[in-house]
């Protein structure tokens, strides 16, 4: 169907430069993930998408899993200030630090036996269930977010399709990132359509790092990360998240089909 609608050249030339960068290899490739690359569990999609005419993606991610620290209250108002003033990626976290990130289910089961804890893999140490009051503290938080895929796409036309294949496939949050390419201007081709089910997200507060208020501390300082959960609590989240990335590599395969 896609074939024998026409493709703006410079749509062409955008594609182009896309693949040209996405044949670097993984050593040498970054963007603003904490991964870097095209995650392995949708290289074949991507590569299937990227194939056809008239589309190809533009960023991309497999689902993962991940926990998350917030950054110093002064960076975070910073960066606050930063992007009221310019776009920010949405995978950009800022002055925070990732304390652990799987773009594939979670397996905690070595050879040797010497398993670890979750709060050991997280970096975490047990606490009492209380968050400190009228302290400064910086929050960590467990998630679990499904495939979203971005897809350039040299028309509307070529993006009815798309949105037809994510809607019936599960992906019911997609939709058009911008309304730009309905304006009848030069710079308003190459619609890009995000495939995103957010209904498959999960997020919970796991624990805090109390914010060094000691000035002439190194900022290079190791923080005890406190955990406001159980052990039991954890392997929930880690239970709940692995049968949302089964949903969401379903879905993967609808939708690719």
């Amino acid at each position: 169907m896609t074939e024998a609608l026409p493709i703006p050249e410079v749509f062409q030339v955008r594609k182009n430069k896309i693949l040209s960068e996405l044949s670097i290899p993984d050593a040498e490739y970054t963007d603003l993930s904490p991964k870097g690359s095209v995650d392995e569990g949708i290289r074949d999609l991507i590569g299937d998408i990227n194939a056809l005419p008239g589309l190809v993606t533009t960023s991309s991610c497999a689902g993962r899993i991940s926990v998350f620290m917030e950054g110093r209250k002064k960076q975070r108002q910073q960066n606050q200030q930063e992007s009221e003033r310019q776009f920010v990626p949405s995978g950009g976290k800022g002055s925070g630090k990732w304390l652990f990130v799987s773009h594939d289910p979670f397996k905690n089961s070595p050879a040797d036996g010497d398993r670890k804890s979750l709060h050991e893999i997280f970096g975490m140490v047990e606490g009492d269930g209380k968050m400190p009051t009228n302290k400064a503290l910086r929050l960590v938080r467990f998630s679990f977010e499904p495939m979203i895929l971005h897809i350039m796409t040299a028309t509307l036309h070529h993006a009815q399709p798309v949105l037809s294949a994510a809607s019936s496939s599960g992906f019911r949050e997609s939709g058009l990132q911008s309304l730009n390419c309905l304006q009848n201007t030069p710079d308003s081709s190459s619609p890009i359509v995000a495939v995103r089910a957010s209904g498959l997200a999960l997020e919970s507060i796991i624990g805090y790092c109390e914010e060094d208020t000691d000035h002439n501390s190194s900022p290079d300082t190791e923080p005890i990360i406190r955990s406001l959960v159980s052990e039991e609590y954890l392997q929930m989240l880690i239970a709940i998240s692995n049968e949302r990335f089964a949903v969401n590599s379903e879905r993967k395969e609808r939708f690719r089909a």
